[in-house]
Parts: C-alpha cells; structure tokens; sequence
C-alpha cells in the first residue's frame, strides 16, 4: 500500500495531475507531435531521458491514443514509475551514450529532469550541490537489436539528457534504423535568423542531423523537432 501511495503521490500529487490535460510536455512538443501524426493511430517511439509517464513527457498523447515504444533513463525511479504506468511500454534503467560501459550521474533528487551524466551541466543546474552515481550505459543499436530483432521502424525518436544528445545519436545506425521524426533539446544553439529560417553557425548536434538528411520542422526555445527528408 505504501508502495502504492508513494507511486499516487510522483505520478499526480506532485506534478499536480488530477485530469486530462491537452499537453503533458513542457513546450507543446506533444501537440505538435499528435497532429502531425494524426492519422496514424498505431506507432513505435524511442524516449531517451524520458523522466516522468506524463509529466513533461513528449509521448504520452501518442501512447493513449495507442502507440508504444521503448523508455530509458539514468534515474532508477523513474523506470519503477514507467513500469507502473506505462505498462504496453518496454521501460529501461539505463544511461545511452556512444559506447558501452558505465559513467557517473549526477542527480538532486531520484526524480528529476535536470539529472545528467554530464558534471559541467550539474555544475550550472545544481549550484547547491549534487550527489553523484554510477549508472551502466550502452548504444540505442544493442537494445534495438536485442528487443527487435526485425529492423524496427522508429516513427519518433525523442531525446532530452542533458547534454548527452550527440552521443545519444552516435550510437544509433541511421542506416539500419531511420527515424522518420527526431525530438530534442539544443541548447547553447549560436543561431542566425535569416527570412524567417533559422541558421546554426557551429552547433554540433544540427550539423549532425542535417548531414543525416533531416531538417527543422517546429521549434520552441530549446526545443527542435527535425524530420526525415525524402530522398
């Protein structure tokens, strides 16, 4: 019971969710998202740094309406709390990066969307101090071979780990896989706007998805969603 009402408390109480909302994400990224793929009730989405079953998440729209996919985070609670109540989801206690190994966390609290694995960040979020942990990491390419052993078709490929996006995207075959749509967060982003289109002189993780043949299809501060382009 206990067990229980600890669950009640991170999933509703405290997130202050007691109804249905028109968007659980933190910048409208899900509202975007339900209508571009509106007319696809069916879905496979892979949520790396996903957090919270609905607070501030990009894929909770999609999962009620019958999607499902594969969640992972550094932090051990927010998998029990995934388990609980994303049960259709396949939901993972560990870290992505570009090889595998382990690495060191960095966290406040057990659940928190601002624990990373990147102590520079920690620095600049927790300036009251940190605690800190070992969490094993591995490549998206192990987990989608070991789970799928088909070639799985990755409609929404979401990332959001504090400052271990290029990494979390290095470790995926863009060949063998090809998201049709990626979500994620680009911060210190040295942008140039230009006839209303937005230009990144240096920033890696553009650079990056745009030599993958992606482009910028919505943006809200931080926060970019880049489609597929058809070859």
């Amino acid at each position: 019971m206990i067990k229980y009402l600890r669950y009640f408390y991170y999933l509703f109480y405290r997130p202050k969710i007691f109804f249905p909302k028109k968007s659980y994400s933190l910048l409208g990224e899900d509202i975007f998202l339900n209508n571009y793929f509106k007319n696809q009730k069916k879905g496979f989405y892979v949520d790396v740094g996903c957090y919270h079953p609905l607070s501030g998440n990009n894929t909770y729209l999609l999962y009620k309406k019958g999607w499902n996919g594969i969640n992972f985070d550094i932090s051990p609670f927010s998998i029990e709390l995934f388990n609980f109540y994303r049960k259709k989801d396949k939901n993972i206690w560990c870290g992505i990066s570009n090889k595998k190994g382990s690495k060191k966390i960095y966290y406040r609290k057990k659940i928190n969307m601002l624990n990373t694995l990147d102590k520079n960040i920690a620095k600049i979020h927790f300036k009251n101090g940190f605690n800190t942990g070992i969490v094993n990491v591995n490549t998206l390419n192990y987990f989608l071979k070991k789970f799928y052993k088909q070639n799985k078709n990755i409609d929404l490929l979401k990332i959001d780990v504090e400052g271990e996006e290029l990494n979390v995207l290095r470790s995926i075959n863009f060949k063998q896989y090809k998201p049709k749509v990626i979500s994620v967060e680009i911060h210190n982003q040295n942008l140039i706007y230009k006839d209303d289109k937005v230009y990144f002189k240096k920033n890696r993780i553009y650079k990056f998805l745009i030599n993958k043949n992606y482009k910028i299809i919505w943006k809200n501060k931080y926060s970019f969603i880049f489609k597929k382009k058809i070859s």
